[in-house]
C-alpha cells in the first residue's frame, strides 16, 4: 500500500473550508499489515474523511487536532469474542462465599450458575456499560459479545447487554448472541429463551454443544443451533470443543452442517482446544471440512494458563495455513473464569504471535498476529472491514508507535479512538524517570 491509494479528495479543501477534524503526520496501516511510508494528514468533516494524503490538511482550518508525530492510523480493532454480560462480576465471588480459584470444571460451571443467579437487568448493564468503556477506549470498534440464556439467568443477563448496547452506541457496536451456556437439551426452556431474545434483536445464535451430556444430545443441541439460524435469518457464533478435551469430537459436525445448510461464512468457532488431542489424520480432515465451509475460529491466547482448566490455542497455525480465516480475542474478562484482562487488542495479538505462534525472520508474523484483531477479528464478529479513504466514515484509531512491532510492543504513549468523526476516547500514558544524580557515574 502506497500513500497515493489514500490522495482522494470527496470537495476541495482551502483555507475557507473548517474541518471537524485534522489528523497531522500518520501512517496508514492497512488490516493485512501494510504501513505508508510517506506522512498523510487526514481531514474529517460530518462525520466522514472529506481527504486523506501527504499535505491534505494544510492550510484548513479545524476544531479538533491529533498531532499524530508519525504514529499509525488504523481502522478501529475488533474484539471477536467476549462476555459482556459477566465481564467485571469477579467482584461479586466473595459474598458468594467462593473466592478460592477452581480448577474443577463442573466447580466452576456451578460456581458460574450461583453467580448469575445474583445478576440483575441493571447490574448486568452497568458491568456490561464499563465493558464498552474500557473496549472504546482500547481503541475496539466493534465488540461481538455472547449473552447467556438459560432457565438460571432467564432473559436478565441479555437485557443487560442490550440495555449497554443501545447507551453506548456513540462509543462502539456491540454485536450480541444469545448463548444458551447450559446447554439446550438438558435444559429444558433454553430454546424458548434464545428464541426470544433473537426475536428481540439478538444478532446471532450461540451455543455450546460439548456440555451436553451424551454424543446424540450434542448433536441434537448443534441442531437446534441451525434450526434457530435459519428460523431468524442469522448467523451462528459457537463455543465448540472446548476444552483440550480428546472426547470433544463435534469440530467436524459443525463444518458438515454448514455446508448441508448452506451457511458458509455465517459461521464462527470459538476456542476450538480439543482440536489440539486430535491425530494428525483427523486434525487434517477437520480443518480442511472448516476451510471448505468458510467457518472462521477465534482463540483466546489467556486460555493457556491460570486458574481456569487449560484450553489451549487450537491448532492456529495450521488453521492459517489451511487458509482458514482465524481470530483473537479477549474471551472472558475478570469473571468466574479470569481474574485478568483489559480489552486492548495490542496486548491480544502479542500474547497471539506468542501462543500460535508467529515468529519468523521477516517480521510477517507480525502482520499476521495484526490481522487477529482487525479484518480477520471484523469477520469472525461478522462484520466488515472498511479501510482508509475518503468518503467512508470517519471511524480510526491514532497510536503512538511508529510501526507494527512497535504497536505490539505497546509501550507508554497516546492512543485516540475517532468514532463518526469525533474522539470519544483517549488513552495518555509516559514514562519518567529522575534525572541521574551529580557524581553519580
Amino acid at each position: 500500500m502506497t500513500a497515493s491509494e489514500h490522495q482522494v479528495s470527496v470537495a476541495p479543501l482551502d483555507g475557507a473550508v473548517v474541518a471537524d477534524l485534522i489528523v497531522e503526520r500518520a501512517r496508514v496501516a492497512s488490516a493485512a499489515g501494510a504501513v505508508t511510508a510517506e506522512l498523510v494528514d487526514v481531514v474529517v468533516r460530518g462525520g466522514r474523511i472529506a481527504a486523506l494524503g501527504p499535505g491534505a490538511g494544510a492550510g484548513v482550518a479545524a476544531r479538533e487536532r491529533i498531532a499524530a508525530d508519525g504514529g499509525l492510523i488504523t481502522a478501529p480493532f475488533t474484539e471477536p469474542h467476549s462476555h459482556p454480560d459477566k465481564a467485571l462480576s469477579r467482584r461479586s465471588i466473595g459474598p458468594l462465599g467462593l473466592p478460592a480459584p477452581l480448577t474443577h470444571r463442573p466447580a466452576l460451571m456451578q460456581r458460574q450458575r450461583d453467580l448469575k443467579a445474583t445478576f440483575t437487568r441493571e447490574e448486568v448493564a452497568d458491568r456490561a456499560g464499563a465493558f464498552l468503556r474500557l473496549a472504546a477506549a482500547q481503541g475496539v470498534g466493534t465488540v461481538a459479545g455472547q449473552a447467556d440464556i438459560d432457565t438460571v439467568t432467564g432473559l436478565t443477563s441479555f437485557e443487560g447487554v442490550m440495555d449497554a448496547r443501545e447507551a453506548h452506541t456513540d462509543l462502539l457496536e456491540l454485536r450480541v448472541t444469545a448463548f444458551p451456556q447450559e446447554g439446550l437439551v438438558q435444559d429444558p426452556g433454553a430454546y424458548d429463551l434464545v428464541a426470544a431474545a433473537l426475536a428481540a434483536g439478538a444478532h446471532r445464535v450461540g451455543g455450546w454443544p460439548n456440555n451436553e451430556r451424551s454424543p446424540e444430545d450434542q448433536l441434537t443441541h448443534l441442531d437446534q443451533v441451525f434450526e434457530l439460524a435459519e428460523r431468524f435469518g442469522v448467523g451462528i457464533d459457537i463455543n465448540v470443543d472446548y476444552f483440550t478435551d480428546p472426547t470433544e469430537r463435534l469440530l467436524l459436525p459443525l463444518a458438515e452442517r454448514t455446508l448441508a445448510h448452506g451457511m458458509q461464512g455465517l459461521v464462527n468457532a470459538n476456542h476450538v482446544g480439543a482440536l489440539e488431542t486430535y491425530s494428525q489424520g483427523d486434525a487434517r480432515q477437520a480443518i480442511e471440512k472448516v476451510a471448505e465451509a468458510g467457518i472462521t475460529v477465534t482463540v483466546c491466547p489467556t486460555n493457556l494458563s491460570g486458574s481456569r482448566p487449560y484450553r489451549g490455542v487450537s491448532r492456529a497455525a495450521e488453521l492459517l495455513a489451511a487458509g482458514v480465516t482465524l481470530a483473537a480475542g479477549t474471551g472472558n474478562l475478570q469473571d468466574n473464569w479470569e481474574p485478568f484482562g483489559n480489552l486492548d487488542p495490542l496486548d491480544t495479538a502479542r500474547l497471539a504471535w506468542h501462543a500460535v505462534p508467529l515468529a519468523d525472520e521477516d517480521d510477517r508474523g507480525v502482520e499476521t498476529a495484526w490481522r487477529l484483531v482487525t479484518d480477520h477479528a471484523a469477520r469472525a464478529a461478522g462484520v466488515p472491514f472498511n479501510a482508509l479513504r475518503a468518503g467512508e466514515p470517519a471511524d480510526f484509531v491514532v497510536l503512538a508507535a511508529t510501526s507494527l512491532t512497535d504497536a505490539l510492543r505497546n509501550e507508554p504513549g497516546p492512543r485516540w479512538t475517532v468514532r463518526g468523526g469525533r474522539i470519544v476516547a483517549r488513552r495518555l500514558g509516559e514514562i519518567w524517570t529522575a534525572p541521574v544524580p551529580a557524581g553519580v557515574a
